[in-house]
């Protein structure tokens, strides 16, 4: 018996409660009916026979319930205690003293038994149905056809009738308050979740909206860099013979190619990189890319490339440089005073390795868990956009990125990509056959821009290198000029652009 009435833990964490509150009356039961049993013995008018038979009878029924909650079976053992309680209650009233105030309050304690173990409707008919059932016995109280009382009035048995309605009725109120408070807790809890998916949904929406606003911003700064580019290139050409002068343009290259970089993370950011994922070997993509990197770190900062072979992933190569880039401006601003970077590309059987370490000034806990959220800088200058352009772009080459970093002991970034076999040729599409061309045809270009300074000073930089030019503002222009006059070399062409677009174009 005792074994039994210890709480069970079962899978629903509603019918584990509800089995633990039944079995913690069934140990109210079993503790009231042995004080019962114990002041029915002490009482010489009972007969023993009958008190014996009616306790044993108690406690076999509080065991096969014990049983069934055990095994489980929570919602049948919930019916069965308050059918059984309210049985014992109606033998009490109609074997023992009729509707004496001690035996029908009780049944009061069956109502709320009922509704705490098993729901509100049920109280309500247990409530109907002890009525009706008080009525009844009061009936035959009054007509004096009562069966014969197995014992008369005894003011122990009141006291014990009392006793069980108030310890009962602790015991009940007690667990439904805990009901209430688990439901309290739970309802909490869901309401924290919605408000926090909530707040991912805004700040999502928020920057949907941003790199948006980004993107188009980006796009037209990069237009206008590249007019201030291919000016200053020109201008340079006329000047070369002044040291002074081409000083200023090595300065204007330097802000300009800044400029660019914060335009390529803007649009990164706002956008999906232009560029076809293909295979590429991360190891000589970087070792191919050591070259644009010294002049960005600068003279104090010693540059340090192991590459491993056969590290292909699939990846936009221009994502993959963006990616370099900005870790580079990452660490190059975490060491004004100089240092090392070191970049490691090494693979496994599933992944490819690139690991970025600095011996920079390193970040604390607060600022290691915010690095990737857009906006968020701890320089004076500064977009905040790097690194969390680095993660959007590795999480769009199905990657991870991660970083260990300690205050003063640099950082160490850590990208994972899925590598690809050996096997796997370039993602492309459908490729038709070029038409030939004649050798006239083979110097001619069709620069397809929509903004009018660029398609000026790209059309002038083309003519320099001895192109002959053709420059359409649209994709449209260019199909209909493409169709009166096939032979040109080469298509250059702007992405975004009205009407038609560089890609459908």
């Amino acid at each position: 018996m005792l074994a039994l009435l210890r709480p069970p833990t079962l899978g629903d964490e509603d019918a584990t409660r509800k089995g633990r509150l039944i079995l913690s009356i069934l140990w109210t039961m079993f503790a009231l009916g042995a004080m019962g049993f114990t002041t029915s013995v002490l009482d010489a008018r009972n007969d023993m026979r009958v008190t014996a038979a009616f306790y044993l009878s108690i406690f076999a029924a509080l065991g096969g319930l014990a049983v069934l909650v055990h095994r489980g079976r929570v919602v049948l053992a919930a019916w069965a205690v308050s059918i059984f309680f309210w049985l014992v209650i109606a033998v009490v009233t109609l074997f023992f003293g009729g509707m004496q105030g001690q035996n029908a309050s009780t049944f009061a304690v069956s109502v709320l038994l009922i509704g705490v173990v098993v729901g509100g409707r049920a109280a309500v008919w247990t409530a109907f149905v002890s009525s009706a059932w008080c009525g009844v016995v009061a009936a035959l109280e009054i007509g004096e056809q009562l069966p014969e009382q197995l014992a008369g009035y005894r003011p122990l048995n009141a006291w014990t009738a009392a006793t069980i309605t108030l310890v009962l009725t602790s015991v009940l109120l007690r667990g439904a308050l805990e009901s209430l408070e688990a439901m309290n807790r739970r309802e909490q809890a869901a309401a924290r979740e919605r408000d926090e998916a909530l707040r991912r949904s805004i700040h999502s929406q928020k920057l949907e909206i941003v790199g948006t606003l980004t993107a188009g911003v980006a796009h037209d700064f990069n237009n206008l860099l590249t007019v201030i580019g291919s000016a200053s290139a020109v201008l340079r050409e006329r000047v070369a013979h002044d040291a002074e002068t081409s000083a200023v343009f090595d300065d204007l290259d330097t802000a300009t190619s800044r400029a660019a970089l914060m335009t390529r993370q803007l649009l990164a950011f706002g956008r999906a990189p232009a560029d076809e994922a293909v295979p590429v070997d991360l190891g000589e993509f970087l070792r191919a890319s050591v070259a644009m990197l010294p002049r960005l770190l600068g003279s104090p900062i010693k540059l340090q490339i192991e590459a491993a072979a056969a590290c292909r992933v699939l990846a936009a190569p221009a994502g993959l440089e963006q990616i370099i880039l900005n870790l580079a401006v990452n660490a190059r601003d975490a060491m004004p005073a100089g240092g090392t970077l070191r970049l490691v590309v090494s693979a496994t059987d599933g992944e490819v390795e690139l690991t970025a370490t600095d011996t920079g000034v390193g970040m604390d806990e607060d600022t290691r868990a915010r690095i990737f959220e857009p906006f968020f800088t701890t320089k004076n200058t500064g977009t905040g956009l790097g690194l969390a352009t680095v993660r959007e772009l590795v999480t769009r080459f199905g990657g991870t990125i991660a970083v260990e970093s300690a205050s003063g002991r640099g950082a160490t970034f850590i990208l994972r990509f899925p590598r690809i076999s050996s096997e796997v040729g370039p993602v492309r599409g459908r490729s038709r056959r070029a038409p030939e061309v004649t050798e006239h045809a083979l110097r001619r270009v069709l620069l397809v821009e929509d903004d009018r300074l660029v398609r000026r000073s790209s059309t002038r930089l083309l003519e320099r290198e001895g192109f002959e030019v053709i420059a359409v503002a649209d994709g449209e222009e260019a199909l209909a000029f493409l169709a009166s006059a096939p032979e040109v070399a080469c298509v250059v062409s702007d992405v975004s652009m009205p009407r038609m677009d560089g890609e459908t174009l």
